[in-house]
């Protein structure tokens, strides 16, 4: 598994919004808003999933999402 930090920029006003679905996710850890267009959170993932298809997966889920900027921050057994 892997424990990623996303940060997601979001239209303006739309935050909340985004990070209620967010918190709905599987493996969705920590979650926070930053401003009311970014969101910041801990995402743990199977050890497959791509930095590239987090994003993916945030962006077709969420319209309002204008960029999503994911690291890796923790790999686990």
């Amino acid at each position: 598994m892997l424990i990623a930090r996303v940060v997601v920029e979001t239209l303006p006003g739309h935050a909340r919004t985004v990070a209620e679905r967010m918190s709905q996710m599987s493996g969705m850890g920590s979650l926070f808003t930053e401003s009311d267009r970014r969101v910041v959170a801990d995402w743990r993932v199977p050890s497959c999933d791509t930095r590239e298809g987090l994003s993916e997966v945030l962006q077709a889920m969420n319209p309002e999402i204008v960029e999503v900027c994911p690291t890796l921050i923790v790999e686990e057994d």
